[in-house]
């Protein structure tokens, strides 16, 4: 495997590289290899590889690779069998790869089945420079484009459900994972339980050591509660002080089991922030779809957030599982 054999080996071209656009080149006729290195040097790193099997290898382990250029011809893996390998990898980036295939064929077979297969081009062989630049120079930039707009799209998906501060779901996410469970609730009949939870004594907290304080408090328990549950629960921060979770396939009983591990689990934490050591307790209210008969998120939430502000009127650092706090798990 070579890397644009056609470039002088010195630091400065090797840092001009180092920034070009990576085109993954599988062809095994050294001579051809040579020919477009010196054709595509210029703008493109060449990594050069003698067959398919090489160039699928290579792709599943370097993410500069930006496009594909394969001969039809190859032995141990053809293009057609590299293409077919490309365009059903369960790996996004893998089969998204622009693809130009070559080939030295007269008749159209082959092109045909490349475009069957998935080929983004096609380019007859012997290669006209000009032909072949253009064509990278469009596929390579359109691929790189919709790159660019997908990581954009991702950002502001990311921006609109997420917390800023802890990183975990915003309300807003919450809301609508919690929809999809009353959706399959009302199909199904499977039960969902929420937990809200909220710090005790935060505003203190607060006024005694600062915001910073509060925000690097808020940071910290968030990334307990993801030890506590499941992939399938959604953990979000949704105001202030007060987290909530969704636990989809849960009862009163396992929502009660979950909360209660929380609120022991926090009280006994040591939170070292900077050089400041501090113990915190937490209040937390359940609701259970099971339990409570509703049909909206909305009402189940207000259910958890009454029994939560329950739990501090009887005296904080403990958990409400239902409208008198007879139930309530208490310390």
């Amino acid at each position: 495997m070579s890397i644009n054999p056609a470039m002088p080996h010195n630091d400065t071209k090797r840092d001009m590289t180092a920034s070009q656009p990576s085109v993954l080149l599988a062809e095994d006729s050294a001579t051809t290899a040579t020919l477009l290195a010196k054709y595509l040097g210029a703008r493109y790193t060449l990594v050069h590889v003698h067959d398919g099997a090489q160039a699928l290898a290579h792709v599943q382990q370097d993410r500069n690779v930006g496009l594909i250029l394969t001969d039809i011809n190859m032995p141990n893996m053809t293009g057609h069998q590299l293409l077919v390998e490309i365009r059903r990898s369960k790996d996004a980036y893998i089969n998204q790869l622009p693809v130009i295939v070559m080939t030295d064929a007269e008749d159209n077979t082959d092109r045909n089945m490349a475009f069957m297969n998935g080929a983004s081009d096609f380019i007859n062989k012997p290669i006209d420079e000009l032909e072949l630049q253009a064509r990278i120079n469009v596929h390579y930039t359109l691929a790189n484009t919709i790159r660019e707009l997908e990581a954009s799209r991702q950002a502001l998906h990311h921006q609109a459900t997420t917390d800023p501060l802890t990183g975990l779901k915003n309300r807003r996410e919450f809301i609508n994972h919690a929809e999809e469970c009353l959706a399959l609730h009302k199909r199904y009949g499977t039960t969902y339980s929420v937990i809200m939870l909220d710090i005790d004594y935060f505003k203190t907290i607060n006024d005694s050591h600062g915001h910073d304080t509060g925000d690097k408090i808020l940071v910290a328990v968030s990334e307990i509660l993801p030890l506590l549950t499941r992939n399938v629960d959604t953990i979000a921060r949704i105001g202030g002080e007060e987290f909530a979770i969704l636990l989809p396939d849960t009862n009163r009983l396992g929502a009660a089991v979950l909360a209660e591990r929380m609120r022991s689990t926090i009280e006994d934490h040591d939170f070292q922030v900077g050089g400041t050591r501090l113990k915190l307790t937490v209040s937390i209210g359940i609701a259970s779809q099971d339990a409570e008969i509703v049909d909206n998120i909305g009402d189940l939430m207000r259910i958890a957030d009454k029994r939560l502000y329950l739990a501090k009127e009887l005296g904080r650092n403990r958990i409400a599982v239902n409208n008198e706090g007879k139930s309530s798990y208490t310390i």
